[in-house]
């Protein structure tokens, strides 16, 4: 295998293969575990973090955990790729869990700074071939090679694993404090079936990360739609569709097929409510009522936009999308808030209610 072979995914950015002494620059602080495993979090920010220093160690979830470049010795300003390493952990269920936990906590913290973090599934960007590593000297005979995941993965902690990184520049910057500190002030305390609001979560990071104003606003927006699809027309309601439906079948004002048609469309209602009658449901119940007017006004430029019947300036999209991004986390923040999911204060900073 060539060098060239052993590495994909990373577009048109600036790429390089490294090995560090270790397997990135955070888990070269502090002492290697005796045994055991360690947490390895490789996540994706919309802008770098706007500080010199190569890691900042916060507590999350009880626990020390290392912020930091993935190139060994980096400042944190210099990428949008970062990793954060948890270690000492006995078994590799215990750092299972904890991962998963911090999979969640760095989700709410990057919509909560509004920075956008893409945390991955699990996948690998980068592998090199173990053999071929040998061969060119890129490893000792004690260490291995693991791909770089973009997402979570779960290591021997000892330091003798090596991971081939992908770095790439970029100029806009994030203030530090605002993830860091959501990070550190969501804690531990998430319910136990986080999955009611992981979808929205993760589709709102997945709108700020992305480059594409019309596929800012198309994410943000199926977020919402998406928690309304659990609404369900209450008894009353589907009572009367049925009766609706068999009263257009007794009808004598048209054909036998059209009568048909009608009764089977009321009855098709009764199984469930239209996209814009779910988000209502949501609004209502989470008591952003007053937040309609707004949602109605962004899905119809949106659905002006897409179905070719509206022409918007570049600069107008923009602000929509910006619009739709706002009004949209708002809700999904309500929702899990509403979910016992806890915030950091800086969301109320970056998507404010009014």
């Amino acid at each position: 295998m060539t060098a060239g072979a052993a590495l994909f995914g990373a577009g048109a950015a600036f790429v390089k293969l490294l090995f560090g002494k270790r397997q990135d620059c955070s888990e070269s602080e502090g002492m290697a575990g005796a045994g055991g495993y360690r947490v390895r979090l490789r996540v994706r920010l919309t802008k770098p973090l706007n500080t010199e220093d190569a890691s900042r160690t916060v507590i999350v979830a009880g626990r020390d955990v290392v912020v930091a470049s993935q190139e060994k010795g980096q400042p944190l300003n210099k990428s949008q790729w970062i990793v954060l390493v948890a270690r000492g952990f006995l078994t590799e269920d215990e750092a299972q869990r904890f991962g998963n936990q911090l999979r969640a906590i760095v989700e709410l913290a990057g919509l909560c700074a509004r920075i956008g973090a893409d945390v991955g599934q699990d996948k690998p960007t980068g592998f090199v071939n173990e053999d071929w590593a040998r061969s060119m000297g890129l490893v000792q005979p004690d260490e291995r090679v693991a791909p770089n995941i973009h997402g979570l993965a779960v290591l021997p902690d000892d330091d003798k694993t090596r991971i081939p990184l992908i770095n790439a520049e970029a100029t806009v910057l994030a203030d530090p404090a605002q993830f860091l500190g959501a990070l550190m002030e969501i804690g531990p305390d998430l319910p136990d079936d986080f999955s009611i609001v992981e979808h929205g979560v993760r589709a709102l990071n997945l709108a700020i990360a992305s480059q594409e104003a019309l596929s800012r606003m198309a994410i943000a927006i199926s977020a919402v739609e998406a928690l309304g699809q659990s609404e369900t027309w209450t008894p009353a309601q589907k009572t009367l569709l049925n009766e609706f439906a068999t009263r257009a079948e007794s009808s004598t004002d048209v054909s036998e097929p059209e009568r048909q048609e009608v009764a089977d469309a009321l009855r098709r209602g009764v199984q469930r409510l239209g996209l814009r009658q779910g988000v209502m449901r949501v609004l209502d119940s989470l008591g952003l009522r007053h937040l309609r007017e707004e949602w109605d006004r962004i899905y119809r430029y949106r659905s002006g936009i897409f179905h070719g019947t509206l022409k918007l300036r570049n600069d107008e999209i923009a602000q929509l999308a910006l619009d739709a991004e706002t009004l949209c986390a708002r809700i999904v923040l309500a929702f899990a808030q509403s979910k016992g999911v806890p915030l950091a204060s800086i969301a109320d900073s970056n998507f404010p209610v009014a």
